[in-house]
């Protein structure tokens, strides 16, 4: 099963390919995850690879070796393993979920609508838990709509570095705000700041989810937020119906396929109401972006180029984003940039075990030196946003593009060119680029997309406009008016439970 998150893993070693054979296929399954606990992917790889040679049509160690592949940037088996996914799934009766998917070029909107209704179909509670028939209670004058937060991230986490501003800013004259932690973690300064925002916290992580949803039905929660994606356990809250209306918002940028969900909070752009059909929920439209952004995010500072180990002469080009976003298709682009433009270089995130090296491989592949490649490790997110603003464009990813990266981006003052699909996953980067105003940047194919990037190059004094249109409007732009999206999501909340 492809799926978001860590997987159990056992210790064994890896064995020669004459004396595979001699072992089952589980042992062989616990010697691949042992080299991935370890952080030994590229064996981890080669141990799925030899896995699926010996026993072909295995739809879930096939998923394993596409997900160990996509963390080195091994494409050796790319097209083979993605096409025996898709064909399983749609002839066989596979079945699969996670952000791997959302990265596949693979898979289209449709797709993801039935890997999301079967997933809902195949989950062990209640999965036919029914919309809610329970009535809405009337909002007296003076009375508060009561609605609930229910995730695992409330700490330095980039889901919070998003929500906090919108929880400090709700009006609790007329809403109250009340958060359920399903995670125990250790203790920082922004869990201190989001705990604060809220009405009332509860910590819930040492209760099973018939538990947590006697205590959500017992606060008389109104309207309940899920801040996780479908493969969360805690999803068989969502399936006791414990809230009149439950609604998926932020964290999961696709569908959930089940009636317990009632509602996907999106925006004109990420989900347009000719793609509506491709969900399940119903679509609650925020004016602007769907994604809350906070005034506090720290401001980059005055940096050198060369303390990040970046040339000071050359054009920069960045993606600094998961690596198993990045596909070939997406590479073969960025390398057509490279090849047109000699004075650019491609600033990229350090991937996992032989990534860059992987990387480096298929840029000469492609012509393109790979000495023209640069990579940096994961930084604390006030130096990240210092680099980003020592890069001259970013890249996003396709079909799966950046989210808070690409917010992270523009608040830099750092342009992003993003080509936008059918996919939510794929219109995020769209949706905030119009919410700064800088849909210019917004490309429809991968040519477009190739002569975008290589405008801004050639015409700097057009991309000096956009950095200073962002530098200089950065807290008054939609997207970081988080004043205005606190009341547009209340808005949209009242007009939810109004229905």
């Amino acid at each position: 099963m492809l799926c978001s998150g860590t997987i159990p893993l056992f210790n064994a070693p890896l064995l020669p390919h004459s004396m595979i054979r001699h072992f089952d296929k589980s042992r062989l399954i616990q010697s691949a995850n042992a080299f991935q606990s370890k952080g030994n992917i590229e064996r981890a790889r080669r141990m799925f690879q030899r896995i699926n040679e010996l026993f072909p049509g295995d739809f879930d160690t096939i998923g394993q070796e596409l997900v160990a592949s996509l963390r080195v940037c091994n494409w050796q088996r790319y097209d083979y393993l993605q096409r025996a996914l898709r064909d399983n799934f749609r002839h066989k009766g596979g079945f699969l979920i996670g952000e791997p998917v959302l990265a596949s070029p693979y898979f289209g909107a449709a797709d993801l609508l039935d890997i999301s209704q079967r997933h809902a179909k195949n989950f062990s509670i209640r999965q036919d838990s029914p919309a809610s028939t329970r009535p809405r209670r009337a909002i007296a004058s003076g009375d508060k709509l009561r609605v609930g937060f229910l995730g695992s991230d409330f700490y330095n986490q980039a889901t919070t570095h998003l929500m906090v501003g919108l929880i400090e800013e709700h009006d609790r004259s007329r809403f109250e705000y009340i958060a359920y932690d399903t995670r125990s973690t250790a203790d920082d300064p922004m869990r201190q700041r989001i705990i604060k925002a809220f009405d009332r916290f509860h910590q819930v992580a040492h209760l099973d989810n018939a538990s947590i949803a006697e205590m959500i039905e017992s606060d008389a929660i109104d309207i309940l937020l899920f801040l996780r994606n479908p493969t969360d356990s805690r999803v068989g809250v969502l399936a006791l119906r414990p809230a009149t209306v439950q609604i998926a918002y932020l964290y999961n940028p696709s569908g959930f396929g089940a009636p317990m969900v009632d509602f996907l909070i999106a925006d004109p752009i990420v989900v347009p109401p000719e793609l509506a059909c491709n969900y399940s929920e119903r679509i609650a439209r925020l004016p602007f972006s769907y994604q809350p952004n906070d005034l506090q995010r720290p401001l980059p500072q005055p940096c050198p180029r060369e303390e990040f180990g970046l040339p000071p002469d050359k054009f920069v080009l960045a993606n600094l984003g998961s690596t198993f976003k990045i596909t070939p298709p997406m590479f073969d682009a960025w390398c057509d940039i490279l090849r047109r433009h000699s004075d650019s270089v491609l600033w990229l995130l350090e991937p996992a075990a032989s990534g860059a090296e992987n990387l480096r491989l298929e840029a000469s592949l492609r012509g393109v030196d790979p000495a023209r490649l640069f990579f940096s490790p994961i930084e604390a997110i006030g130096r990240h946003i210092t680099r980003l603003a020592c890069a001259d464009l970013m890249l996003d990813t396709y079909p799966y593009g950046g989210h808070t990266g690409s917010s992270d981006a523009l608040w830099a003052g750092l342009p992003v060119l993003t080509l936008m699909g059918e996919t939510f996953a794929s219109r995020v980067a769209a949706s905030l680029l119009n919410a700064v105003g800088l849909s210019g940047l917004i490309a429809k194919t991968a040519e477009d997309y190739v002569a975008i990037a290589g405008r801004m190059i050639e015409d700097r004094r057009s991309l000096e406009a956009y950095r200073a249109h962002l530098r200089n409007r950065r807290e008054s732009l939609p997207l970081f008016d988080i004043r205005s999206y606190s009341r547009d999501f209340e808005e949209m909340l009242m007009h939810v439970w109004l229905e």
